[in-house]
């Protein structure tokens, strides 16, 4: 046994969540003794290539507020201008295709991260903090008893009251303990790194000023920028030691993966698929490439009250779309830490545990369930929008806001009313994916532009910037639930709203066929056995306010509908909305909406009954 054995924590993996998780704890626990093994041993190279380069909210505000890296973040690596994302035709001219983005730098900070630079960065500062790090050894097998636990290396027996498993995808506790789950997402990814700067402005002419304007402080590069088409994105992120990540995600209905699995190959799929951005690259050499298949997959379990835990994509891995996989190893270290350092100081609590749990993968299933069946929503401006409007709500106003105001350091009873308010905006968020997916099946072009060539996401001064902003205020748990509520109703609203601008798109003939598709969800009866759902509100927002003069029409408005209004544009459709509520409602099997009585007075609001 190494001296001052046995420990209280053996942690399996120190890549970044084993290290994250030790700063935490030791943070929450200084007297807490850590051991953390892995296998590689410094010097790590300071650029290597790692999936999770690109953080959001959840992520870093652990990594800068919940750690320490703050100061750090900003001197050694890049802030981030938001996700970005360009849809519509690949083969059209950049500045042609519809950009989803945000207008300005936002207030709450992202970061890009070089992985292979904090690695090894982190290194050193859990060793200042007072872990042990085995470097160059290997777990060979964790026994899991009643009264401690046993951790074979190779050349030694570690015994610990618990252990976190952070071993990455090799899921030393999870294939142990078979907690693998499949995941509804079917996807596969290649990425490699490029020398140098390669900005999306680089592929417009500068000719086109009124596009390159919209950037007027050159920002735009510091997005992690999506090019998005039927079943596809690839990314493009910058790393701050010099070099750009570029990554192509496709999944398997519309995408063999064997057609970018290697250089070559992948140079043809960008060929093909993104012809300005391959020709752009083609006379540089990629400096690694790294393929993952079948990247996706969920959990059984997170954490125990039988002192063991597994953590980051040791636990689960959804999906990068939305770069959440740093939040999900955030939240894991999180809820793992507290839950430790409650047992070093005697108030170990099974329910606790039971509930952060049942927390994390209630939110991993939301996630999953968001980034699911997506291929089809790509290549349509307007319809990528919406989901991009509803996605981030539904982000930023629970499951950010949950970990900014640190609920889950809250007792049993709060926890469990989070998670009853968390399941309601799982049932909501159901509703929405339903909607956007059956938006997207219906529609006939295989891409299309919509009303805007430019979304702001999110747009200033509205549902959304308030709900991004928001994310910087603390609160205290009274005001916190109390927000969540009453971001509950908006979100009930907004995607009503949606639903509005599907049906005026969508147009006659199709209206009632998505009408089947939503079901219950309006009123309706259900095609067959399906997860839960929330029904929408659909009161005279549809019957009469849509149908009044614009300027009248504008005043009588809630806010939801003139910020989705004026992120997304206005098509009127081929019919008064009224009508093609009343053929959705018929599609579903519901009564039909009642028709407005003369003269009665018109509510402001989409959820108005």
């Amino acid at each position: 046994m190494l001296a001052g054995g046995p420990f209280d924590v053996v942690v399996c993996g120190g890549g970044l969540s084993g290290l994250t998780f030790a700063l935490r704890l030791l943070r929450e626990s200084p007297d807490a003794r850590v051991a953390i093994i892995d296998r590689v041993a410094r010097p790590l190279p300071e650029a290597c290539h790692k999936v999770g380069e690109s953080s959001v909210e959840v992520a870093s505000h652990f990594f800068a507020e919940l750690i320490g890296l703050s100061e750090y973040l900003d001197e050694s690596h890049l802030h981030k201008n938001g996700l970005r994302f360009f849809t519509g035709d690949s083969q059209r001219p950049l500045h042609e295709r519809p950009e989803v983005g945000p207008p300005e730098f936002p207030i709450v900070p992202s970061f890009q991260l070089d992985r292979g630079r904090l690695e090894n960065d982190l290194r050193a500062r859990v060793e200042a903090a007072g872990a042990t790090l085995l470097e160059g050894r290997v777990v060979r097998s964790i026994s899991l008893g009643e009264e401690g636990h046993r951790v074979e290396l190779d050349d030694r027996t570690l015994e610990a009251r618990w252990v976190v498993d952070a071993s990455g995808r090799r899921r030393l506790l999870s294939k142990q303990l078979d907690l693998r789950l499949p995941s509804p997402a079917k996807a596969s990814a290649a990425w490699f790194r490029l020398e140098g700067r390669i900005k999306a402005r680089d592929l417009v002419p500068e000719s086109e000023r009124q596009w390159h304007q919209r950037d007027i402080a050159d920002n735009r590069w510091l997005s992690t920028n999506h090019f998005v088409g039927r079943g596809y994105w690839v990314w493009l992120i910058p790393l701050a030691t010099g070099y750009s990540s570029i990554g192509i995600v496709a999944d398997h209905e519309h995408h063999d993966p064997s057609t970018f699995n290697k250089p070559e190959r992948a140079r043809e799929w960008l060929a093909k698929h993104e012809p300005l951005l391959a020709a752009h690259i083609e006379e540089r050499g990629f400096e690694d490439f790294r393929v993952m298949r079948d990247y996706s997959y969920l959990t059984k379990q997170m954490i125990s009250p039988d002192r063991w835990a597994c953590i980051g994509e040791a636990s689960s891995f959804v999906d990068p779309l939305y770069s959440l996989g740093g939040d999900f190893l955030a939240m894991s270290c999180c809820y793992t830490a507290r839950a430790i350092a409650d047992d070093l100081a005697g108030r170990h609590d099974p329910e606790i545990i039971r509930e952060l749990d049942a927390i994390y993968l209630l939110l991993v299933n939301d996630s999953s369930r968001t980034l699911s069946r997506n291929g089809k929503i790509f290549p349509h401006g307007k319809l990528l929008g919406a989901k991009l409007w509803w996605d981030f709500f539904n982000y930023w106003s629970f499951m950010c806001a949950h970990f900014f105001q640190r609920v889950w350091l809250e007792d049993a009873a709060t926890l469990r009313r989070f998670r009853e308010l968390g399941q309601q905006f799982y049932d909501l968020n159901t509703t929405a994916q339903r909607l956007l997916e059956g938006w997207a099946a219906l529609k006939d072009e295989r891409c299309s532009d919509g009303q805007k060539r430019f979304v702001a996401l999110p747009l200033t001064r509205s549902i959304l910037s308030d709900a991004h902003v928001a994310l910087a205020e603390r609160r205290d748990i009274d005001a916190t639930f109390a927000k969540m509520e009453a971001d509950l109703i908006l979100g009930r609203e907004l995607v009503a709203e949606v639903f509005a601008h599907a049906l005026r798109d969508l147009g006659r003939e199709k209206a009632a066929t998505l009408g089947a598709m939503l079901g219950a969800a309006i009123g309706g009866e259900e095609p067959e056995p399906r997860g839960a759902g929330m029904a929408l509100s659909l009161g005279e927002r549809f019957t009469v306010v849509d149908a009044l003069p614009r300027k009248e029409r504008l005043g009588r408005y809630s806010q939801v509908a003139r910020d989705l209004e004026r992120a997304l544009g206005r098509e009127d459709g081929d019919a008064p909305l009224g009508e093609l509520l009343q053929s959705a409602l018929l599609g579903a099997g519901a009564a039909p909406a009642p028709a407005p009585r003369p003269g009665a007075p018109v509510a402001a609001s989409t959820s108005a009954s």
